[in-house]
């Protein structure tokens, strides 16, 4: 079942993320020993202050995983209550009035509660640091504290933090904690980094702290052809498959999507039915966007109109292209132009950065390409002989750009 990630606003989803809290603390892992006897909530006086957002993810109807983001207030942060932070905050303002650096600006997060079902779910919890990030941005964020759990101090560390003193420990929680850093540019990096220069700069600037995360299993569709349209999507990890159906129920499958790529815009624009359907391949991060949110920008702010008019243009020249493409092009051609869509949206190879790697299996190009799976194999066999790529089952290593020496694919690409 696909899990679902947003700021929560109601009452209930509230409701939920402070219920979570004591089950994780208290009931699972006894810390907290002074609410143990209490209620069924843990809340505290930072979820009352307005600079505030509490983050929940949901598996269906159930709450499997929050966190809490403070931005500082004149009673400090949740990292506070354990740690004196004092010279930090110095050494930052030394610098700003120093010329060195902007204001500081701190924010905090805390409270990280994730169901033990879900907590070696490592998807889950940096899903969850992303949508945090993007409050962040959205507030103005220069630097980063917390106050954590010694045993997830490697986690953070991913992320760009650096503790920052020594363990100690705290009888109330029952844990040792640590104190931690981190400018907030490092967790922004580690956050949208790998994407930002595929994202139009439109979505990023205008939506980031809006956006929910969505996270699909293989074979999980995201939505399906026919469907009213309420979001759109970016992938940020994973592979996605596009496909249509016509009137006799015959399936083509138009691309496979990777890291990126922005999907399901369109219908959020004109109201229409979805045209197609988008289909998990592998384990999928999304990044979702509601179509009121967009709605709300273009009223508020007209001027932002261009910008998504010219984002929009360049979509449908894209769409031009695979058309001409798919009507003229040989097999072998569209083979290639099949073979260049997805080295463009694959991953970078983390052991050899001159690689890059689509985990789509052989078949999935031949639906996408509109040719038998034989004339496939035929051209990649072609292509590795070359030099171009190398394949397997369930992916494709690429060595250099497919096509790049045909000027054919160099127009329509």
């Amino acid at each position: 079942m696909s899990i679902r990630l947003k700021v929560a606003r109601s009452e209930k989803e509230l409701d939920d993320v402070f219920r979570l809290r004591h089950q994780v603390y208290v009931a699972e892992r006894g810390k907290f020993s002074s609410v143990r006897n209490g209620g069924q909530h843990i809340v505290d006086r930072y979820d009352a202050i307005p600079g505030v957002a509490n983050i929940v993810a949901y598996e269906g109807d159930t709450a499997i995983a929050s966190m809490r983001v403070n931005r500082d207030s004149a009673i400090g942060l949740p990292a506070e209550e354990y740690f004196d932070f004092w010279r930090t905050r110095t050494a930052l303002w030394d610098a700003h009035l120093q010329g060195k650096s902007d204001e500081p600006i701190l924010v905090s997060g805390s409270m990280l509660a994730i169901h033990r079902q879900w907590r070696n779910r490592r998807n889950v919890i940096f899903a969850l640091f992303k949508i945090a990030a993007g409050v962040m941005y959205d507030w103005g964020a220069t630097h980063v504290i917390g106050s954590i759990s010694e045993e997830t101090l490697s986690l953070y560390g991913r992320i760009g933090f650096e503790a920052i003193g020594e363990p100690e420990w705290n009888e109330a929680v029952r844990d040792s904690l640590v104190p931690i850093l981190a400018p907030f540019d490092k967790v922004f990096e580690w956050t949208y980094g790998s994407i930002s220069d595929r994202i139009a700069p439109f979505w990023l600037n205008n939506f980031c702290g809006k956006f929910e995360r969505l996270l699909l299993s293989p074979g999980e569709s995201l939505f399906h052809q026919g469907e009213t349209a309420e979001h759109a999507y970016a992938i940020d990890e994973g592979w996605i498959s596009i496909s249509r159906k016509d009137g006799q129920g015959n399936e083509m499958v138009l691309a496979n999507l990777s890291r990126g790529a922005l999907l399901g815009e369109l219908a959020i624009l004109d109201e229409e039915p979805r045209s197609a359907t988008a289909t998990a391949i592998t384990n999928a991060s999304l990044i979702v966007l509601e179509r009121q949110h967009l709605m709300d920008l273009v009223r508020e702010h007209p001027e932002k109109l261009g910008q998504l008019l010219r984002h929009l243009t360049r979509r449908v020249r894209d769409m031009d292209d695979l058309a001409m493409v798919q009507a003229f092009a040989p097999e072998t051609k569209r083979v290639v132009h099949a073979l260049n869509r997805l080295w463009r949206s694959a991953d970078t190879d983390p052991e050899n950065p001159a690689v890059r790697v689509g985990r789509v299996a052989p078949e999935q190009i031949a639906r996408s390409a509109q040719i038998r799976e034989d004339e496939l194999m035929r051209v990649l066999e072609t292509e590795k002989s070359k030099g171009v790529l190398d394949f397997g089952r369930r992916r494709i290593r690429f060595f250099r750009e497919p096509g790049v020496d045909d000027p054919f694919e160099r127009d329509v690409g």
